[in-house]
């Protein structure tokens, strides 16, 4: 059921869709406030949504106006949580190239609703507060690069989560792929019960998650260099890997996460240029 909701500083052809993204929000899970205005606000948010940590803000209009839109970007970008700030306008507004352009630079979203309440996302919001370097693709060869340019791109988007799980998939993957040839070019062992060296199988290699892959070039017997360096930043990246890939961040894993992602990309890359080919 959708909640009665009044909006008093939003002009009255607005009302309606500011009524529609609130029932949105609302079926999405998301605490909301309504013209809140902290002491530290630019002004009132029209919505201010969150939700696991996440804040939204959501703000109407009949254009796009660049004053408001660097504003609210610039206040998002001092914030120290996972921070959106999001433009609605009507369908029947009018929204120039150069708009587009001035949102997608600035990271801010853009919605449009009809006037059957139907929301679609034009340009998805990024997260303001998130502000990472990755290394440059050139130093990868040609097939890496091409593997690692949709990790960038959801970085660009703001999908720093997902861009950082589809990286740990990579390395994952490339990690297995060397120590299988290492397996069929001679044996590779690790100890063995009773301190009896234990052999790893093909088999044994391909069943290994990236965790369990990095105990076995911790313990591998007679290590190469690469090895020691998978060890090691394998073992850096796993426990944030399975916080996203398992759905478990909570407040305090988010926190850790998003200071060691960025590091954690560099690890990556740097390992995805040692592992020989």
């Amino acid at each position: 059921m959708k909640s009665r909701v009044s909006f008093l500083t939003v002009p009255i052809e607005l009302q309606a869709i500011a009524l529609a993204c609130n029932h949105h929000l609302q079926s999405s899970g998301f605490r909301l406030k309504h013209e809140n205005n902290e002491h530290d606000y630019p002004e009132a948010a029209t919505i201010d949504a969150r939700r696991k940590g996440e804040r939204r803000f959501y703000i109407f209009d009949d254009k796009v106006k660049a004053q408001r839109i660097v504003l609210w970007s610039s206040y998002a970008r001092s914030c120290q949580t996972s921070t959106f700030v999001v433009l609605c306008i009507r369908k029947k507004s009018i929204v120039k190239p150069a708009d587009l352009v001035m949102l997608k630079s600035l990271g801010v979203g853009l919605i449009v609703i009809d006037d059957d309440a139907v929301l679609s996302e034009v340009v998805p919001p990024v997260d303001l507060t998130m502000n990472i370097t990755l290394p440059p693709l050139n130093r990868h060869r040609i097939g890496m690069r091409r593997q690692l340019q949709s990790i960038h791109e959801n970085f660009r988007n703001g999908e720093w989560k997902a861009g950082f799980e589809e990286a740990c998939k990579l390395v994952e993957k490339s990690a297995r792929e060397y120590l299988v040839r290492q397996i069929r070019a001679s044996s590779v062992s690790v100890p063995g019960k009773a301190g009896n060296p234990r052999v790893i199988s093909v088999d044994d290699a391909k069943r290994l998650p990236l965790g369990a892959l990095a105990d076995v070039f911790c313990m591998r017997l007679y290590p190469k260099q690469i090895d020691s360096h998978l060890c090691d930043g394998l073992k850096r990246i796993n426990p944030d890997r399975i916080n996203v890939a398992h759905k478990k961040l909570t407040n305090a894993t988010e926190r850790r996460l998003r200071t060691n992602v960025a590091r954690h990309m560099w690890t990556i890359h740097n390992l995805l240029r040692q592992i020989p080919a």
